[in-house]
């Protein structure tokens, strides 16, 4: 005892402390040098994670993913213990139903509520797999029938406000376009939106928080210590968001543990894995929120899953609705080519009115081309989203990954690899998709559809996604003329896992029909 006060105690002790975790640092990056000798990358990006932090922190870390990767190849070494790739099929390989990698750490900070992980955070293969096929029939719209009815009074809404309120006059689509987004994404969860787009406000400054919250997550993905800090409980207790907030993100919470509720009021009994069972009118109701019940979901699942639902898909596509008008309106021979593919459907009847519906929008090649140029030059969401290599490593194409190597994707690189799809890989130019051959079209395919992951980790949300793009931009362009308001202010524009854009001020003048 006296000789564990004399250390306690001891001038040494800090010194000593502190010269064994210098050691402990120094060892682990010799360590883990050695392990992946064979990447290239940025010389402090090998032995520690704070080249990656300062490009976060300076809003510029897909750039730097994308430059490294042009001057060291790929797969490129981006940290101590983290490799990133441009490469498509490495993606798919890792993501295979019967692949042994598994979700990274990165994912840890995905799991916003402290009670449950959600299917996008959850590191459990198993738990992943059982939620995923529990939810998937509704997000692809095949056990539910609102997804087209409830994503058409919202565009509906969204036609009439520009109408009566930004006809002949600048509106800021970085901001309109989120009201629609989260809009659609309410009332197809719940089947009531939360009014953003009638109301033509930031009702709970739902945007400023959304801005803030996600810069803090994509340091909290990327350093464990900063999860650490983030996720600690007096941390959560003195700033993350609750549903007893009135501004940012809490009130989002609010209203979908309100709406999670109402589906639960009838049957409070326990369920397993805290929470309640779903009364029988909850499990009826044909939205997304009435088919996870249906399918066994407690309330407590439902909750962290409707507010994942909400955040993660409004921002992404949010982002894809913005750049691709800008691309559009940036280029008007585009414009001109596309709108006159949908004047000509209007005139042949092949486009139903107010809205257009999906099947009908996918129907026309040069709208789908759009599109995908769009998602092909700007990824909506560009986070590592990395894997592990399995016990034993494993080889890809000729390269051997180490055991537990953290394994990530470079979305921006991968989309413009002039490889793929050449020299003019950095132009905006749907043209490239109408114009390929068969085998080259399905290579572009191939590369883009990665951005929304692929195999047992492809996002579940991507058709509610695309049923949004395809019906808004048909119904933006049918119904007005657009220019942008002041081409020589130029827009901000910066990223932090999505593309934060501002002061994208556009004029929309209604067209006669």
């Amino acid at each position: 005892m006296a000789t564990l006060l004399g250390l306690l105690t001891s001038p040494r002790l800090i010194p000593g402390l502190a010269a064994l975790l210098v050691l402990y640092l120094v060892v682990g990056a010799v360590v883990n040098y050695r392990k992946l000798r064979q990447f290239k990358g940025p010389p402090l990006a090998a032995v520690s994670r704070i080249y990656i932090f300062w490009q976060s922190v300076r809003h510029r870390f897909h750039i730097s993913e994308y430059e490294a990767l042009q001057k060291y190849g790929s797969p490129c070494r981006f940290g101590p213990n983290l490799v990133i790739t441009d490469d498509a099929d490495i993606i798919r390989h890792i993501s295979a139903p019967r692949s042994a990698w598994s979700r990274a750490d990165w994912y840890d900070a995905m799991r916003h509520d402290p009670r449950q992980d959600s299917v996008f955070s959850t590191k459990d293969e198993k738990h992943h797999a059982d939620l995923r096929a529990k939810m998937i029939g509704a997000y692809i719209g095949r056990d539910i029938d609102t997804i087209e009815p409830e994503t058409d009074k919202i565009v509906v809404d969204f036609v009439n406000l520009i109408k009566t309120t930004y006809s002949g006059k600048a509106m800021d689509i970085s901001i309109t376009s989120q009201f629609f987004t989260l809009d659609v994404l309410s009332a197809v969860a719940f089947g009531q939106p939360f009014g953003y787009v009638k109301a033509n406000r930031d009702i709970y400054n739902y945007t400023q928080a959304s801005t803030a919250f996600l810069s803090a997550l994509e340091l909290a993905s990327n350093h464990a210590f900063v999860r650490w800090v983030f996720y600690s409980p007096l941390f959560r207790w003195l700033a993350a968001p609750k549903d007893s907030d009135e501004f940012g993100i809490g009130p989002i919470l609010r209203i979908a543990h309100d709406a999670v509720a109402e589906r639960f009021a009838g049957d409070q009994s326990s369920s397993g894995g805290g929470g309640a069972k779903a009364s029988v009118a909850g499990t009826t109701r044909r939205d997304m929120l009435g088919h996870m019940v249906g399918k066994g979901l407690n309330q407590l699942e439902c909750e962290v899953e409707a507010y994942v639902q909400i955040i993660g898909g409004a921002e992404s596509t949010t982002s894809t609705i913005r750049t691709t008008m800008y691309l559009l309106l940036s280029n008007p021979g585009v414009y001109a080519k596309l709108r006159a593919e949908i004047d000509a459907a209007v005139d042949r009847g092949d486009i139903s009115y107010p809205v257009v519906t999906y099947a009908q929008a996918r129907q026309l090649p040069y709208l789908q081309a759009c599109i995908w140029e769009g998602l092909r030059m700007y990824p909506p969401l560009f986070g590592l989203k990395s894997k592990l290599a399995p016990p034993g490593g494993d080889t890809i194409k000729g390269i051997y990954f180490p055991e537990g190597t953290e394994v990530g994707l470079c979305d921006a690189a991968m989309c413009r690899r002039k490889d793929i799809f050449g020299d003019d890989a950095d132009v905006f130019r749907p043209d490239r998709w109408v114009d390929a051959d068969p085998a080259t079209r399905a290579l572009y395919d191939r590369t883009v559809h990665t951005i929304f992951g692929a195999g047992r980790y492809e996002c579940l949300g991507k058709h509610i996604a695309m049923v949004e793009l395809h019906k808004v931009f048909v119904e933006l362009i049918r119904n007005f003329d657009w220019a942008i308001s002041n081409p020589l202010k130029g827009i901000v524009h910066y990223g932090h896992g999505v593309h934060v854009q501002k002061d994208m001020f556009l004029t929309a003048w209604p067209r006669q029909h």
